[in-house]
């Protein structure tokens, strides 16, 4: 084993997968194991688990799993050196240098990548510092006049453009970050008369993704000048999708952990005004709607959301249309009404913590309020109600849960006064909801699963079965094929063999994602390797003497002679003392 290899050994040792999860997913304790919602795809029951005990995780979902590493290749869109870098880092285990080789189309994407985020970084540090020069007084009035302090500016990074022209591409330039990849990161823009810089004048609000790097900003022009647009954002890029950030969501992952849910609100100001108050749990979508992506992020860290938009028709527009991302995410969404003309930012400015509060604590179950707006625009009378069921028909299509489908439809029945039964049929047209079927269970003798099993749990256990067993006891081709993986990965120096069994997950195998389902339920086998190895073996010679008798008996006919019925006693009385020595344990 090389330094290296005995480095990376010993930092997956001692690192914390759950700490390391839980910067990205929201994680409950379910007996041995953690749980949440998966954030490589859509889910709404949770399918995600990690064991903190073998350093594993695995969605049951779509079959992704690993281990610390692995886990920061996919979540952070870190490649393997930058994770172990900062397990690194987490660990106080230093990484010695690695020599191996590198695919040069990944080496290229991951190096401009790099190259994107320095150039973000480098130009964060000039608007922060900008803010601070007496070329950004203006900026300082601005926010004071806001009422956001110094030190909620300091949380959330925020700085100014530049009284000047130029001084970005000339403080870029400095720190040898080329044109190019500012161009790349949205910070410049080519024009016939050169560059001009995308953020020159404006409050700049950095967007953090949820590893504190800056991907984005969004900026608003400061008054008097209102001459143009008053929010731009950055483009999308290599490292920044819109539709996919929340503004805010790295500083408030803490607050809505502690708080057990999540404010949302529509613009930057209103997190600044909220987190000036004190109301650390508020977030923003980036742009102009909220996307079924950003709610996907969101319930990572809350199964719980309280939409609070501004209090104009836009607003309440707004709001009903986040009930169908929020349904389809599975969250427990409410809708908090704020009176005409008022938003959040106001709010707090003129009524603090304590006004935000009670707001939040008004706020309305999600389909409650969506039924009555929708009642309020189109009325009462047998055709308003009848348009009321038919918008909320393709909101409640994407509840794939059957049971709060079910509760969604009485609910709308009760409200709309009409007969449970029609509105059931009026629904149906858009298709019933689909529940998530449960794992399909790949035929094969359990005994031979339950040893690939124990293999997951206690790895040892597979130079124990090549040494002790006959691969002629394992009858099933997947069992034996996965055997035969598990027995190459074991002899493989460097590597471990259950988190690499782990990471092909995406080789789709019914009997390898069901067997991977152990490490969610170490339980299952409650006593000692040593017990559970001699009674799976046990079980499979057993079911190797029935098949040899099986056998026996199909060739025999009434002239057998005396050797095949000695044959067939002899087979009997070894099955009858295996089973009596598993009897006695």
């Amino acid at each position: 084993m090389t330094p290296f290899e005995r480095a990376v050994r010993d930092i997956l040792d001692r690192v914390s997968l759950v700490q390391v999860v839980s910067d990205y997913v929201q994680l409950k304790k379910t007996g041995r194991t953690y749980k949440g919602l998966c954030p490589f795809h859509s889910e709404k029951t949770p399918s995600f688990n990690v064991n903190e005990e073998k350093g594993l995780f695995y969605c049951f979902g779509c079959q992704v799993g690993g281990n610390a590493v692995t886990f920061l290749e996919k979540a952070a869109g870190l490649s393997r050196i930058e994770a172990l870098r900062r397990l690194s880092a987490m660990t106080g285990i230093p990484l010695p240098e690695e020599r191996s080789v590198v695919d040069p189309a990944e080496e290229a994407r991951r190096q401009e990548r790099s190259e994107l985020l320095k150039a973000l970084q480098v130009a964060h540090e000039f608007f922060v510092d900008r803010l601070q020069s007496p070329g950004g007084a203006i900026a300082r009035e601005y926010l004071a006049s806001r009422k956001v302090p110094p030190e909620v500016a300091r949380t959330y990074g925020l700085g100014f453009g530049g009284a000047r022209p130029m001084e970005l591409v000339a403080a870029l330039e400095r720190r040898h970050v080329s044109l190019r990849h500012a161009e790349a990161a949205g910070l410049i823009v080519r024009t016939s008369l050169g560059w001009q810089e995308r953020f020159h004048g404006r409050l700049v609000c950095p967007v953090y993704n949820l590893d504190g790097a800056v991907v984005a900003f969004s900026a608003r022009l400061i008054p008097p000048d209102e001459n143009g647009p008053k929010y731009i954002n950055s483009p999308e890029t290599l490292v920044f999708r819109k539709g996919e950030t929340l503004f805010g969501l790295y500083q408030a992952r803490t607050a809505i952990r502690q708080q057990h849910g999540a404010i949302l609100v529509e613009g930057n100001f209103d997190v600044l005004s909220l987190a000036a108050v004190g109301v650390g749990n508020v977030v923003a979508p980036m742009g102009t709607a909220l996307t079924a992506d950003q709610v996907r992020l969101l319930a990572r860290f809350s199964d719980s959301v309280t939409v609070m938009f501004d209090g104009d028709e836009a607003g309440r527009k707004a709001s009903r249309r986040a009930v169908g991302p929020l349904i389809e995410a599975g969250l427990d969404g409410r809708i908090a009404s704020l009176p005409e003309g008022e938003d959040p930012d106001s709010l707090a400015r003129a009524q603090g913590a304590k006004g935000v509060r009670e707001v939040v604590s008004r706020a309305r179950p999600m389909f409650l309020y969506l039924v009555d707006s929708l009642v309020k625009i189109h009325g009462w009378t047998p055709h308003g109600r009848r348009a009321v069921v038919d918008e909320v028909r393709d909101v409640l299509a994407l509840e794939r849960d059957a049971a709060r489908h079910a509760i969604y439809q009485e609910e709308l029945a009760r409200l709309l006064q009409i007969d449970a039964a029609e509105i059931r049929r009026l629904l149906r047209k858009a298709g019933e909801p689909v529940t998530t079927p449960s794992a399909h269970l790949a035929d094969c003798p359990e005994p031979e699963r339950r040893l690939l099993e124990l293999m997951l749990l206690h790895p040892e256990l597979i130079g124990r079965f090549l040494d002790e067993g006959d691969a002629a006891l394992l009858t099933h081709p997947e069992v034996r094929d996965l055997y035969a993986e598990l027995c190459g990965l074991a002899s493989t120096p460097g590597v471990d063999p259950i988190a690499a069994f782990v990471e092909r997950g995406d080789v789709k195998s019914r009997l390898r994602a069901m067997v991977c389902r152990v490490l969610a339920t170490p339980e299952k086998y409650p006593l000692d390797p040593d017990t559970e190895f001699r009674s799976a073996m046990r079980d499979l010679k057993v079911a190797a003497l029935k098949r040899q008798l099986e056998a026996l008996v199909a060739t025999g006919d009434e002239d057998e002679d005396l050797r095949r019925v000695l044959q067939r006693t002899e087979l009997k009385n070894q099955i009858n003392r295996l089973l009596a020595d598993k009897a006695a344990v």
